[in-house]
Formats: C-alpha cells, sequence, structure tokens
C-alpha cells in the first residue's frame, strides 16, 4: 500500500494506491496532525453533534496512523515550489522555454 499525502494549508489529504504512481482507491480529506497528551496522532474529518460530542467519520488503528505520520512527515520535509505572480512571473517562465 502507498500513502500519498496532498496538503492543503493546515489540513491534509490522505490518499492510498497499491503501488506509487497508481490511481488511488481511497482518499480521506480534512485531517490534521494533532499534538496531543500522549504525543501527535492523527485528527480524521468529524461532526459536531447537537449533544456536543464528535461523531468521527473515519477511524484508523495505531498501526495505520504511525504510517500516515510517518508519510506526513517525509511530505513536510519537501519544500512547495511557489510559482511567482505577475509580470516577473511571465517573463520567467518564459525564459524556460526550451526553443
Amino acid at each position: 500500500m502507498h500513502i500519498a499525502i496532498e496538503h492543503h494549508g493546515d489540513q491534509f489529504n490522505i490518499q492510498l494506491s497499491a503501488k506509487a504512481g497508481e490511481d488511488h482507491f481511497l482518499a480521506v480529506k480534512g485531517c490534521r496532525i494533532i499534538d496531543g497528551a500522549n504525543g501527535q496522532f492523527v485528527s480524521f474529518p468529524s461532526r459536531k453533534m447537537d449533544s456536543g460530542k464528535y461523531w468521527t467519520h473515519v477511524w484508523a488503528n495505531d498501526k495505520f496512523q504511525a504510517a500516515i505520520l510517518k508519510a506526513h512527515a517525509a511530505s513536510a520535509e519537501k519544500p512547495a515550489k511557489v510559482k511567482p505572480k505577475g509580470k516577473k512571473a511571465d517573463a520567467d517562465a518564459d525564459a524556460e522555454i526550451p526553443f
């Protein structure tokens, strides 16, 4: 199983596929990493009920959460490429044309 992390600000999506490069067969959107009393854990999407308690939409065992934390840490180490905006960005894009 291959775990891919797709960052969206302070949240991220988890995509599972059989092998790297293949289409994912499951995506969990809206996850976060929380620092709890017993260390970090993955906070999966949930909804607050009228009673004030939260109903979690996804549940994962400890081994799977550890794999997600490891994949998240590895993906966070890679700096995201930020594309410049404005006229200078257009000029830079034109400079990369190979002809």
